[in-house]
């Protein structure tokens, strides 16, 4: 089972040393994984895997990424969001677009924000949100960011469709996540059509299989429509996703954009897999 938790350093290295203590067995590590104990062997995983987590960082660099002359703003003050609204939690920004806004999560119900903005008032528009079953942290294998197109196409996340177009894909690789105190940078490598249907009700992201079964799902909807970047299989289980969903005039369907963290600028990001 994926455990989720963001971890203090000392904590982080207490809960490491016990993880291995006690479920590393002969090289190999064993993980629930919905009531079946599977092997692991970290020599299995695909090579690109340790490049990924590597690249995460432990903060000691500056940002270097191809994208950081586009991404370049100033910090924000999360003491003056939280005091306009206590449950901004995070800032998305994605450069070649026009999605620049607060990430927000309601303590009162997975819709709220629906149909309110990022200032609690009612607002058809609504906001940009993750919904309960997703930690605020980011420590999730897979966070489900939610926000509207809009009919006129003018809603916060009408440029995600802009993503449809291979060229734009090939072009725009990176989304920024900025917490307090933190900066995330995820690499773009999936966008594409679904049923309109909750990734958070349909997969359960907190055991493997269902974290697996996403991503082999994804495999399986390639298409013409599809645009998938290079590499894109180095992303597995061990991972942390971020997933954008935006709704159109097509109530039937809603466009998803996939991205992976590669740098964590503050080294604060962790879970540890264990029974």
């Amino acid at each position: 089972m994926v455990m989720r938790s963001n971890l203090k350093k000392a904590g982080a290295l207490i809960g490491m040393m016990l993880v291995i203590a006690v479920v590393c067995v002969g090289g190999n590590i064993y993980i629930k994984d919905s009531g079946t104990e599977t092997p692991e062997n970290e020599e299995e995983q695909p090579e690109n895997v340790a490049e990924i987590q590597e690249n995460t960082g432990n903060g000691s660099e500056p940002l270097q990424d191809p994208a950081d002359e586009d991404a370049e703003e100033p910090a924000k003050d999360f003491n003056a969001l939280r005091a306009k609204n206590p449950d901004i939690f995070a800032w998305l920004h994605i450069p070649g677009t026009a999605i620049d806004c607060p990430v927000l999560q309601s303590g009162q119900s997975d819709t709220f924000y629906e149909s309110h903005n990022s200032d609690g008032e009612e607002d058809d528009a609504g906001a940009v949100y993750i919904e309960l079953a997703n930690l605020t942290s980011m420590c999730d294998f897979n966070t489900v960011l939610h926000g509207k197109a809009g009919a006129d196409g003018n809603g916060l996340f009408s440029d995600l469709y802009k993503f449809k177009e291979p060229d734009f894909f090939d072009d725009h690789e990176y989304a920024y996540l900025y917490l307090d105190g933190n900066v995330l940078v995820y690499e773009i490598f999936a966008a594409f059509e679904r049923e309109n249907t909750s990734l958070i009700r349909t997969y359960d992201f907190t055991y493997q299989s269902g974290c697996r079964q996403f991503l082999d799902d994804l495999y399986g909807t390639r298409d013409m429509g599809m645009n998938l970047r290079e590499g894109w299989k180095s992303v597995n289980e061990y991972n942390y996703l971020i997933t954008l969903t935006a709704q159109g005039e097509d109530t039937e369907r809603q466009f998803v954009v996939t991205a992976v963290l590669i740098r964590d600028s503050a080294g604060t990001i962790s879970r540890i897999i264990a029974e």
